[in-house]
């Protein structure tokens, strides 16, 4: 039963649209079966976007809104409030002024949090001042800044006094600097980026350097975020420590540099690939994480559907032509590329790579860095390793015509050749690489199979609920499928419903409050048949084009997008959103 303040809350969201009156016996139900609160319900459970809602309350309670992703909250801020009171109460202090404290709570109703804050501030001599912000910037600012904010803020003490020390030292040179940076705390602190950044699944971590701070983010499942803000004093050692790991030279500032060495944790290895590159004053470091203890993974473990599998299957059985993956940079290519060659990966076959850099270290494939400072490029690497007996070549990336053009020669002269190109969708390869200056009747003759993919955030499995969507979005989502073959639907899939069931994570331990865990591929295979090659040979007409593609039945990314989200792989607003994308980038 909802009081009298809930009722209004909901009645407001309701006028504002944000809500619809049928779904407030649901919430009320959802209140009555557990412990948590109205905000917490709303917000977990997606009934209405956490932004809005926070500016709502904000509004409701006569309180100011705070977007927590906006600040730039300092460690030391965020540690003032005991660890278990902002768990329990859904609360973090994000800065102060002399002793006054500005708090950010989820659910200004929750009288027994505020009475804790209140009395803690009290004993502390703390005047608080109440924010109300949203349930998924208070969960991630928590999750990014609480993690290890106590170890950093040590290290951070710790390197201020190591800094007053060589201050009065005589450090101007390289040499003594590089002595400088390999003690610790400077090296405990990108210890503990990296193991923090691996703790967390993230793929990169940039350290980017600003007037006053120095800015650690994480990209955690494609996602960019901030992970903590450091004084700027600390960030010149940060990048010169990296430089050391790296192998880099650290009285080099004026021109980018790339590196990578090696880390260790829990006896896992990982390979982390450096880019340093010069900014206006100082340097900015991006850190790739890739484990290189594991095998690849399988096709079925990255997302592929059984008919994208079968597709791929038959087109790899081919003893030559070209297969590319196209897609945006982060969208897994490299990824999907080497899952294949695993499979083709077999004592009697001999494959070679060509990579700029290497990501995978694969036992029985033949690997080549790229080296372009001393003229060994895409297309002179593929002119030699003609000259290598090889039967399956990789080209990391087709990225000139010079390169295009080789790899088209490999691929008509009897190898099966992979690369990847650049294009937002499969289709968009053909004129890319015809404009390249690959001419179309070889194109026509040489190309087997184009893959374009995308990564969405995968649902996290100990959170994932189903629920119904509304009838608009169910009614889009008709719309979007209803060309596709009852073949091409998977059998478990009920469209004829009013509304149609879709999932969601509400946010659990596992998954750091974030719904989500891992990503999922959602990707787009277009065979050539017979029909197509004759239209890439003859300037390749669109509209005839587009009935061949509706006659190979083929699954476009959002309609596949759309399949995993309805058998509960990812959500529908990760699909819309990547759709989003696309449709910007044309």
């Amino acid at each position: 039963m909802l009081n009298d303040w809930q009722k209004k809350i909901i009645k407001r969201l309701i006028s504002r649209k944000l809500l619809r009156e049928s779904q407030s016996a649901e919430i009320a139900a959802m209140l009555a079966s557990g412990n948590k609160t109205l905000f917490e319900v709303l917000a977990k459970a997606g009934f209405v976007d956490g932004e809005k809602l926070a500016l709502e309350t904000a509004e409701f309670f006569n309180l100011p809104y705070v977007n927590l992703l906006e600040k730039e909250i300092k460690p030391e801020d965020l540690l003032i409030l005991p660890k278990k009171m902002m768990e329990d109460h859904h609360c973090l202090c994000f800065s102060k002024t002399g002793k006054k404290i500005n708090v950010a709570i989820l659910d200004p109703a929750d009288y027994e949090a505020k009475e804790a804050i209140d009395f803690f501030g009290a004993s502390g001599g703390w005047e608080v001042k109440y924010h109300v912000c949203s349930f998924f910037c208070l969960t991630e600012i928590s999750k990014r800044l609480g993690t290890f904010s106590a170890e950093v803020q040590s290290a951070v003490s710790a390197a201020t006094k190591e800094r007053e020390s060589v201050l009065k030292q005589e450090t101007d040179s390289p040499e003594n600097f590089a002595e400088v940076v390999k003690r610790a705390p400077v090296a405990e602190i990108v210890t503990m980026f990296v193991k923090n950044a691996i703790a967390n699944h993230s793929s990169d971590i940039h350290i980017e350097p600003f007037e006053n701070y120095s800015r650690i983010r994480f990209r955690v499942d494609g996602i960019l975020n901030t992970v903590l803000n450091l004084p700027i004093y600390l960030h010149d050692s940060i990048i010169s420590r990296i430089k050391v790991l790296a192998g880099l030279k650290i009285d080099e500032t004026r021109i980018p540099q790339d590196g990578r060495f090696k880390f260790k944790n829990e006896e896992i290895e990982y390979d982390l690939r450096v880019s340093v590159m010069p900014l206006f004053g100082r340097e900015k470091a991006t850190l790739r994480i890739l484990d290189i203890s594991g095998d690849a993974l399988t096709l079925e473990q990255l997302g592929f559907s059984e008919n994208s599998r079968q597709i791929i299957d038959q087109a790899i059985k081919q003893t030559y032509g070209m297969i590319l993956v196209t897609g945006p940079t982060g969208s897994g290519k490299s990824t999907t590329l080497f899952s294949i060659l695993s499979m083709l990966n077999k004592e009697g076959i001999n494959i070679t790579t060509l990579e700029d850099p290497i990501e995978y270290n694969i036992q029985g494939i033949n690997q080549a860095q790229i080296r372009p400072e001393v003229k060994f490029t895409f297309a002179s690497g593929l002119r030699s390793l003609m000259r290598q007996d090889p039967d399956i070549i990789m080209v990391g990336e087709i990225r000139d015509s010079e390169t295009a053009e080789m790899a088209v020669h490999a691929a008509l002269t009897g190898h099966l050749l992979f690369s990847t190109l650049h294009t937002n969708d499969s289709l968009g390869s053909i004129p890319r690489l015809i404009d390249m200056k690959v001419e179309p009747f070889l194109l026509a003759s040489t190309l087997n199979l184009v893959i374009a993919q995308r990564l969405t955030r995968r649902i996290c499995p100990k959170c994932k609920q189903s629920y119904e969507l509304a009838e608009d979005v169910s009614d889009k989502i008709r719309n979007q499928l209803k060309n596709l073959s009852n073949d091409a639907l998977p059998s478990i899939l009920n469209l004829a419903t009013p509304k149609i069931i879709a999932y969601r994570g509400l946010g659990c331990a596992n998954c750091k409050n974030t719904g989500y865990s891992g990503r999922v591929v959602i990707s787009e295979l277009l065979p050539i048949s017979n029909q197509l090659r004759e239209l890439i040979a003859n300037d390749f007409p669109r509209d005839e084009v587009d009935k061949e593609i509706l006659n190979l039945k083929m699954i476009n990314l959002l309609q596949d997008g759309i399949i995993k989200a309805l058998l509960g792989l990812t959500t529908v607003e990760e699909v819309f959103r990547m759709s989003k994308e696309m449709e910007d980038q044309n």
